[in-house]
């Protein structure tokens, strides 16, 4: 049997702002999951929480500068101006680091190097993957950068990481694949001691969202009003706080700034319900789908991209992206609890089907070779 070659894969971020979250999850696991399987993993940017974290898993990291994505006013005449200067440097940073590590494949996340280094790539005979977790928007859509991240994708292999991410970013790159997150739940751990008594308080409402008009958290501490028996938790922080605070004062409202990954895995099993109310287009969903793993029923909006793989009203309650329809839907399993079992056990089922991480780790290593 002939012995495929094993890949050293560069990861690059050069993020306008860096925090912990469901991108960052996916590429530490992706590539804990291909070192495993003999392929090489290093990371060269300038995103604090990736270096930290991949340093931590004992991959070699490099840290250096390349300005910030072309995402805001400011950074786009900065990136402009100095556009020549950066795309030099970002040839010799790749060509060093090709030198040094041996790497074969880029794997890249941020906005800016797409632009930088895909040509430097193209030319030391490289790999090109392009990872798009966000949401297409005015960052790319009105941004006088477009063509050349269309022309450039040419030389690449774009991901989206649900078939619901296809159709927008189709009409901006040239070679896009799907490749579905796999859920990847963490060993439960216990939770702070407040949170269970709260949660014992009535029917358990949980979501895990920042605090954004987008994820829809100001119509969730609506969903309580006139509902008494009902305990909502939101798990987040954002620009929202200051307003969802003032909902507190009625005792029906916890508002929890960030659990571990073990605790989340043990908030999602003490919750009656979980609910994602995006109002604009959620590229997957992740925390739907993790709740959706162990068990607890979902009610989440058709924006989610997680959606459109799921059945309604079987792995999941489905519903416009509307406070009157979440309403509707919620009060719907209150009067009917026996629907909440059914729930939850279609929705485990289907992930475990569908959103292995066997598979996930497989399709990635298929675009190496």
């Amino acid at each position: 049997m002939k012995t495929l070659p094993k890949a050293r894969i560069l990861v690059t971020r050069f993020p306008y702002e860096s925090r912990f979250g469901g991108e960052e999850v996916h590429t530490l696991r992706l590539m804990e999951e291909l070192d495993d399987r003999g392929h090489e993993a290093f990371f060269l940017g300038s995103c604090p929480v990736l270096l930290r974290e991949f340093k931590n898993r004992g991959f070699s990291t490099k840290r250096a500068w390349l300005g910030k994505p072309p995402v805001t006013k400011g950074w786009l005449l900065l990136f402009t101006l100095l556009s020549p200067i950066l795309f030099l440097k970002a040839g010799l940073m790749l060509g060093r680091t090709r030198k040094k590590w041996g790497v074969d494949t880029v794997y890249m996340l941020s906005f800016g190097e797409k632009l930088l280094m895909t040509p430097w790539a193209r030319l030391f005979g490289m790999k090109v993957l392009w990872l798009e977790h966000a949401r297409i928007g005015k960052w790319l859509t009105k941004n006088p950068w477009w063509r050349i991240y269309r022309q450039w994708s040419a030389w690449a292999t774009v991901v989206v990481t649900s078939r619901a991410m296809l159709r927008f970013v189709e009409p901006w790159a040239k070679k896009v694949v799907a490749i579905s997150c796999a859920v990847m739940p963490s060993e439960a751990r216990p939770l702070p001691k407040e949170i269970v008594e709260f949660l014992k308080g009535g029917f358990s409402i949980g979501s895990v969202a920042r605090l954004t008009a987008d994820k829809g958290v100001d119509i969730l501490v609506h969903l309580v009003d006139s509902k008494p028996d009902v305990r909502l938790i939101i798990v987040g922080e954002g620009p929202l706080r200051g307003v969802l605070e003032k909902k507190l004062a009625g005792g029906q409202i916890m508002l929890v700034p960030s659990l571990s990954r073990g605790q989340l895995t043990s908030f999602y099993r003490a919750l009656d319900l979980f609910v994602l109310a995006s109002t604009k287009f959620d590229p997957f969903g992740m925390v739907a789908a993790e709740a959706m793993s162990v068990g607890t029923p979902v009610l989440m909006t058709n924006v989610c991209g997680i959606s459109e793989d799921l059945v309604a009203d079987r792995d999941a309650l489905i519903v416009e992206p509307s406070r009157s329809e979440l309403d509707k839907a919620l009060k719907k399993v209150l009067r009917h609890p026996e629907l909440l079992r059914e729930l939850g056990e279609h929705g485990r089922q289907f992930v475990e089907k569908h959103y292995r991480l066997e598979t996930m780790v497989a399709l990635f290593e298929g675009l190496l070779w």
